[in-house]
């Protein structure tokens, strides 16, 4: 070893013995846990390791052996990585440390502790007690139980984490998985993926493209062409070999299985290149996915629909493109295989629209059946063939010239597949069609909400009961509701509030809202803050950092202009600052009931008003811990209701006489 090699090598060694006392384990606990290394505990034999499953002292939230369960017999099942004598260096050791150590996500393996005694090399992680993937591939029984749903989340999983280790860790650092397969991966209680192999992974230096990698690899099957000229591996590299694993699991087989050998020594990614040229990949996909009718066509209910298989052979064949140049990022390998899962969970309910039928409806997009638009794109009134008859909806059809770009598109079409309440808008179909990007949905008659703010016929009480309408679908969005997933909307605004025949609102235009597992913390910090000027939440946009309670701002901003029968943009130009300035000087000062709308003012119960401007102002509130939750909002309106319901009926007889001050 060299001089340099070997003072690198002592300095991370020092590292690790200086910062990681609390995540040795001695040899000893270990062996009782595997019953001395016991086949019996023993998983499988990996050529440089062996992996083993054992119930172990259980670990806190940190990580760290936890003391008190240990003494009450609380126990956690882990899986032990022991390394093969002579197949595996002390170095290559200690860099599968540091990278577990450096790459904190969600789909990659966390390691809960490590043992360095004498000859023995062992890793302790969480456990993926489905297995590994690699396992499932040819086993017809085991891969019944991979319905082309989960599988496609699988991919995503994994897409997911390799983008997190080409472009999103901490510091720029940068980790290529050398020998990416499918026994990478491995599959969670739940069906969720992680990357479980770092074994042969190598940090890709700062600032530098590609890097050499000193051991040889020899999953030949998976190898990007580039790298067997060269030596030298890439983020391309990876995305080759997801590729590869791909196309596994759109076929079933391993990339090394004998059927794919017999006509090529690549494997099963050469068969697929040449079947996917010559049209005939479809012979190649696993049996169990599909379900034949006497057409021979896919059916949704017992395999991929057409739009998903279409998508995903797409992307993959992508990915394994022999050149480097031609190879998709990993980020637009991520938003393409979502959208592979949006397309199978689409139904008839949701169907695509093809271009050719909304041109036709909207006479080509011309602009006399074009009511309104806005960052996004424009906004179509169309009728579209429902039966023997017609139905009028409404077709977004979204700009990339704007900055509406997949991602949005993508985003806003699995909210409204998903999230179905009756006070977000309902989604009637879509299209995805040569570079057209349009989202259908359902016609909400009266417009939007800011052409009706000094609207006179807009009373008190339906005032209210759109105030709760909103509530209502902030508190199912920000709640997750039995999903799997909490959505913050981040353009909370009148014009994105949409109102029926018979005033009941809905909330639209969900382009820029954010979606976020049940189970991460719901903070973020963004780049750039996403919104609309003059609902933006202060602290959002000072800092890029966002909240559930960024929304609750903006719907504060929405209450005081229902309650004022004027836009924050008027009150900016009438008084020369946004509404919440104007609000806190009211407040201050003692005049509440002034900055009610004029027309309406001597029709509110007092009891009705406090409860209504007491949760608009907390709303505002610049710390936002001391901000409302959705449900508190949705509260506070229903009770500010009651109040202005009780009072209409203890004076049916007679006019009401307001106690509010007027001018």
């Amino acid at each position: 070893m060299d001089g340099n090699k070997l003072q690198k090598l002592q300095l991370k060694n020092e590292i690790l013995e200086r910062n990681l006392e609390h995540l040795k384990i001695n040899l000893s606990d270990i062996k009782f846990a595997t019953y001395n290394f016991s086949e019996k505990c023993a998983i499988v034999s990996l050529g440089d390791c062996i992996l083993y499953k054992a119930e172990f002292d259980h670990f806190d939230k940190e990580n760290h052996l936890d003391v008190e369960a240990k003494n009450k017999g609380r126990q956690k099942t882990v899986l032990i990585k022991r390394a093969a004598y002579g197949h595996y260096t002390y170095e290559e050791f200690l860099t599968e440390v540091e990278m577990l150590l450096s790459a904190k996500h969600r789909n990659i393996i966390t390691l809960l502790g490590f043992c360095v005694e004498g000859p023995e090399m062992i890793l302790v992680t969480d456990n993926v007690i489905n297995g590994n993937f690699g396992f499932y591939l040819g086993d017809v029984n085991l891969m019944r139980i991979l319905t082309w749903e989960r599988r496609l989340k699988i991919c995503i999983d994994v897409a997911h984490a390799l983008n997190y280790l080409h472009h999103k860790m901490e510091d720029q650092k940068v980790i290529i998985i050398c020998a990416m397969t499918s026994y990478s991966i491995g599959l969670d209680e739940n069906w969720g993926a992680k990357i479980v192999g770092f074994g042969q992974s190598i940090f890709l230096p700062p600032n530098q493209t590609k890097s050499l990698c000193s051991k040889e690899i020899k999953n030949f099957c998976y190898l990007d062409p580039e790298y067997k000229l060269t030596g030298k591996f890439k983020r391309e590299s990876n995305v080759y070999s997801f590729g590869v694993i791909l196309f596994e699991i759109l076929c079933g087989r391993i990339a090394t299985d004998p059927i794919y050998l017999e006509e090529s020594e690549e494997g099963l990614v050469a068969v697929a290149r040449r079947s996917f040229n010559t049209g005939t990949l479809e012979e190649m996909i696993d049996p169990i996915l599909k379900g034949e009718t006497g057409e021979n066509s896919f059916l949704l209910n017992r395999g991929p629909n057409k739009d998903s298989m279409e998508t995903f052979i797409k992307i993959a064949y992508q990915c394994v493109t022999e050149t480097q140049d031609q190879r998709p990022t990993m980020e637009v390998v991520v938003q393409t295989l979502e959208k592979a899962l949006l397309y199978q969970k689409n139904n008839k309910d949701n169907p695509k629209i093809s271009l050719e039928d909304i041109k036709q409806a909207t006479q080509n997009f011309h602009n006399n059946n074009c009511i309104g638009g806005g960052g996004f794109g424009r906004v179509y009134k169309v009728n579209l063939q429902d039966g023997d008859g017609f139905k009028t909806v409404v077709a977004k059809r979204l700009d990339t010239r704007l900055g509406q770009g997949e991602q949005q598109f993508l985003t806003e079409l699995q909210i409204l597949l998903e999230y179905k309440h009756e006070n977000i808008i309902g989604l009637v179909g879509y299209c995805d069609e040569k570079n057209e990007k349009v989202i259908v949905y359902e016609y909400a008659s009266r417009g939007s909400l800011d052409m009706y703010l000094s609207d006179t016929s807009l009373t008190w009480v339906k005032r209210l009961n759109i105030c709760i309408d909103v509530a209502s679908a902030l508190d199912f969005l920000h709640g997750g509701v039995g999903k799997q997933a909490k959505v913050i909307h981040r353009d909370i605004k009148t014009a994105n509030i949409l109102l029926d025949h018979d005033w009941k609102a809905k909330l639209a235009d969900y382009g820029l809202s954010l979606i976020s597992p049940l189970i991460q913390k719901l903070d973020y910090v963004i780049d750039k803050a996403c919104g609309t000027q003059g609902y933006l939440d202060p602290l959002y946009q000072k800092s890029g950092f966002l909240t559930m309670e960024s929304d609750i701002y903006s719907f504060g901003i929405v209450l005081f202009e229902i309650l004022c029968g004027r836009s924050t943009f008027e009150i900016q130009n009438l008084k020369g600052h946004y509404l919440p300035d104007f609000i806190k000087n009211y407040f201050e000062e003692g005049k509440h009931d002034e900055v009610v709308f004029e027309q309406i003012r001597e029709h509110i119960e007092p009891n009705s008003l406090t409860t209504f401007q007491d949760i608009a102002y907390q709303c505002l509130h610049h710390e936002i811990e001391k901000r409302p939750t959705a449900r508190k909002v949705l509260a506070h309106l229903k009770k500010a209701l009651e109040f202005q319901n009780m009072a209409s009926t203890m004076t049916t007889s007679l006019p009401y006489k307001s106690h509010l001050k007027t001018d």
